[in-house]
């Protein structure tokens, strides 16, 4: 893990630094982005279940409030006068019977319908949220329970209990005494009671408790809070004690008695709040984390593919700076700015390449070939001198094919021992003629030659040296001196802007392998000089001197022959002259 940590964050560019100090900031952000949304998140969650909570607190208030009515027109229409008291005693006590002829009894006297069942059916059509009525008397042992599957109500021994929903109860009193004398229940729906908010309650932990003022419970809706726990509640509410106290560890506690007829709690479960900001916070990090990693990986990619390039730039510049001018930056695999870095250090090499090659390379190899001239002279001016009074000594004894091989040998001579680099066109072939012309002398009637130049080429300078070898290279590898039709031609003429020197021969020639090797020859960057007095030391003589313009084409073929053409841009070949 180390290695492949050192491997990416390495330290030797400016460009691992840089890669090391984004992906700390890089890093930094998103984990103090996620903290933050962390934050607000907890915020957010707090702010929205203390917003539950309080339409809560709202919705069972007023609906504590509108049930109040509702009961006192249960009160009213049930046991609101001692004849409905009564009404209500002989339901609960006499048979089917005896209460069916004391209610005619009523009808016939003041034709008015007293059935007690009547009006017990009729509270629930007028009250939808009603689920059943208990009347309890105090000087009976059972009492009458009414619901809406059982409209006209049933007797059922024992005392009320059991009652699931909101509870809520009225005293009956005696009219006269006050005393009371029974009571009246009236039980109300527990959806009705939460209404809209019952899924959201249950959703975000939030128990809800109504007791009357007496402390006792009237309503109750819980799903996280223990038996015990609840317990606990009423005892404290009984003695109207502190719940904040007791409860604050695990529960968000609100606690409101503003109506002054009941008094409701309601417990927000703090572990199911946590639990909950805790999940979103684990995803946002997640997230957070996803994303950071997938930063960090396009980072390191670009950074190290960036890193890459800029390896291989300064190896290359490092190999140049060893001396290896030939080295060159691959341009296909460097982008944008580097691309630019790349080429220029490219040309600036390539430059720097010929430059050392023009200047320095070729002085060297001048002085070479100066040093070789010394070394070969013998005394020049005594050489012609000699030669000349051999040739004078020739024609005094009328021996003038002898004179004249003595002055072509001492015009060659004088040629090959003066120190200039360059000459003109017409030299050059003047100096060639005279070359063939020995070989003529020396194999009479086997050699034939022929050299032509427009006038207006004449005076174009080139290096010096370069026609000559190649005819040379015909008289060593391609003539035949068994034959009495050997030819050599040289042309010299202009084609457009172009000067064309053809060299042709109708000698041995090459075969087709022998010809590729000497054009691969020929691309070959480098040869050395010192020992190549042949074809490619002429290339790149000339290539060096006329530049791009310079071209040489080889043509050869088995006992055809062999033509050499050399063509340089005219306008090139004046600029030098």
């Amino acid at each position: 893990m180390k290695r492949l940590l050192r491997k990416y964050f390495k330290k030797n560019y400016l460009i691992n630094q840089l890669m090391q100090i984004y992906s700390l900031l890089l890093v930094g952000i998103i984990l103090l982005t996620v903290a933050a949304s962390c934050v607000f998140i907890g915020r957010n969650n707090y702010v929205s279940l203390e917003t539950k909570t309080n339409a809560a607190l709202y919705q069972l208030d007023s609906y504590v409030r509108n049930r109040k009515d509702v009961m006192d027109g249960l009160y009213t229409d049930l046991v609101g006068s001692q004849a409905k008291f009564e009404n209500l005693r002989n339901y609960m006590q006499m048979t089917p019977r005896e209460y069916f002829e004391y209610t005619s009894k009523a009808w016939a006297i003041n034709q008015t319908d007293i059935n007690f069942s009547s009006l017990l059916g009729s509270q629930f059509f007028t009250f939808s949220d009603l689920d059943a009525i208990y009347l309890n008397l105090d000087e009976l042992d059972y009492y009458l329970r009414a619901d809406r599957e059982t409209r006209n109500g049933r007797i059922i021994a024992g005392k009320v209990s059991d009652l699931n929903g909101l509870s809520m109860m009225r005293v009956i009193q005696d009219q006269y005494s006050g005393k009371p004398i029974g009571t009246l229940y009236g039980v109300f729906s527990s959806e009705a009671v939460l209404g809209s908010l019952a899924e959201t309650m249950e959703t975000d932990g939030i128990d809800s408790f109504i007791f009357n003022s007496s402390g006792e419970l009237m309503f109750s809706n819980s799903n996280y809070t223990s038996t015990k726990e609840r317990k606990k509640i009423a005892e404290l509410v009984k003695v109207n004690s502190d719940l904040q106290q007791t409860f604050s560890t695990d529960y968000f506690v609100t606690e409101d008695t503003s109506s002054g007829q009941a008094t409701i709690v309601l417990l927000a479960s703090k572990h199911l709040f946590w639990q909950k900001v805790l999940q979103s916070s684990l995803i946002m990090l997640s997230v957070g984390i996803i994303i950071a990693g997938i930063l960090l990986i396009i980072l390191q990619r670009t950074f190290k593919r960036y890193s890459k390039q800029v390896t291989s730039i300064v190896n290359v510049t490092e190999s140049v700076s060893e001396g290896n001018l030939k080295m060159r930056i691959d341009t296909s695999h460097v982008q944008d700015e580097l691309y630019d870095l790349a080429s220029a250090i490219n040309f600036m090499v390539g430059s720097l390449d010929q430059y050392i090659k023009d200047i320095y390379v070729l002085e060297i190899k001048q002085r070479d070939a100066n040093m070789r001239a010394l070394q070969s002279q013998i005394n020049p001016h005594f050489l012609y001198n000699t030669l000349e009074y051999i040739r004078m000594y020739a024609l005094s004894r009328q021996q003038e094919e002898l004179a004249d091989v003595v002055f072509a040998f001492s015009a060659l001579l004088r040629n090959n021992t003066t120190q200039e680099k360059t000459t003109t066109l017409e030299k050059e072939l003047s100096f060639c003629e005279k070359y063939v012309y020995l070989y003529q002398m020396r194999y009479p009637d086997r050699i034939a030659y022929h050299f032509t130049i427009d006038d207006a080429l004449k005076k174009i300078v080139l290096p010096k040296f370069t026609i000559q070898p190649l005819i040379e290279n015909y008289f060593v590898h391609g003539i035949d001196y068994t034959r009495n039709d050997n030819a050599v031609s040289v042309k010299v003429f202009k084609k457009e802007t172009q000067v064309v020197i053809q060299v042709s021969d109708n000698g041995k020639g090459m075969d087709a392998e022998q010809l590729q090797k000497v054009r691969e020859k020929l691309k070959e960057p480098d040869v050395d000089m010192s020992t190549s007095i042949g074809l490619r030391n002429v290339h790149e003589r000339l290539q060096n001197y006329f530049g791009p313009s310079y071209s040489l084409e080889v043509e050869s073929s088995l006992e055809t022959g062999t033509k050499i053409t050399i063509q340089f841009s005219e306008e090139g070949a004046f600029d030098n002259v």
